[in-house]
This record gives C-alpha cells, sequence and structure tokens, in this order.
C-alpha cells in the first residue's frame, strides 16, 4: 500500500467496521515485520470471524469453571501445554515474530476448544486461562482485557512464568 499509488486503506473505517482487535490480529498474522501488509478483505473477515470463534470459547470456559472435578488428565495437559505457550509467545514476543504468536493463539483456541469438552477442574481452567489471555494481550489486548473483566479478575496482571517442570522442555 502506498500513497502515491492512492492504494491506501482508511483504517479508521476498518476499526469502526470491524474492531481494532480484528484489524491487529489480521495485520500481524499477514507477515513478518519486515514486509508490507498484503491487504485482502478475506483475510480481514477471517480474523474477525476468528475473534467472534474466541468469544464464544470464553463463554464455553466460564460455564465450565463452575465445575469441579479432581485433578485429571486433561488438568495436567492443559498445565503443560500453557507452560508451553509461555515459552512460545515468550519467545516470539522477543524475537518480534508476531505473525507466529498468532498462529501461537490459533493453535491455543483449537487445544482449549478440544480440552473444554472433556471433564477438567475449574479452577485449573481458571488459572490456566488467566495465563492465556495475559499471553493474548500484546497481540489483542481488547479482547483479552474484555474476557479478565467478565471473569472478574482483579489480579495484578503480571506476565507469566512457565513451570519448567510442567512444560515439556
Amino acid at each position: 500500500m502506498s500513497k502515491s499509488k492512492k492504494n491506501v486503506i482508511d483504517p479508521e473505517n476498518i476499526i469502526k467496521n470491524y474492531g481494532a482487535d480484528a484489524v491487529r490480529l489480521f495485520i500481524l498474522s499477514d507477515s513478518p515485520p519486515e514486509k508490507d501488509v498484503q491487504w485482502s478483505d478475506q483475510g480481514m473477515m477471517a480474523s474477525y470471524k476468528f475473534l467472534q470463534k474466541l468469544w464464544i470459547l470464553h463463554n464455553k470456559i466460564k460455564e465450565k469453571i463452575e465445575n469441579e472435578f479432581d485433578e485429571s488428565k486433561e488438568s495436567e495437559s492443559l498445565e503443560k501445554f500453557t507452560n508451553q505457550m509461555i515459552n512460545k509467545i515468550t519467545n516470539n514476543l522477543e524475537g518480534f515474530n508476531y505473525n507466529v504468536i498468532i498462529a501461537n493463539i490459533y493453535e491455543t483456541y483449537n487445544f482449549i476448544n478440544k480440552i473444554i469438552e472433556k471433564k477438567i477442574d475449574g479452577k485449573i481452567i481458571k488459572k490456566n486461562y488467566k495465563k492465556i489471555l495475559i499471553l493474548f494481550s500484546p497481540a489483542i489486548p481488547h479482547f483479552a482485557a474484555e474476557c479478565l473483566e467478565d471473569l472478574k479478575s482483579k489480579d495484578e496482571m503480571k506476565w507469566p512464568k512457565a513451570d519448567k517442570n510442567n512444560c515439556g522442555i
């Protein structure tokens, strides 16, 4: 995109139509920071729809948080996955690999969407989900903040640290 070629996209209209997080998600997912963004309406719409899917998953998680079960294989699996994501996203953030962070967000969505249907203790889900939302906050800050507020999470938000004993590294 360039002004001289008159192929500029007005960010105000796009943000008004899709929201700032969807625009940020699309721009970050499209390519590494050293390359120009190749604008696509389909890509923008896909980012918007993905955020809608994340919100649906958030509501499923809220319902699941009310459940209490004993420690299970799925709970351990969620703990391990969260610790792996802390390592991955922290390293990608430090390396300015924003497009890989977006891939990590999609990976997290797919994992949680599968595991949420199983018996997992609500406390374990909530603890790990809060960490995941903090990990998402550099890429989709408004979504992450809204979800944390919806969970009535008034804790001090600190970047999570991975438990090296529970991340399979």
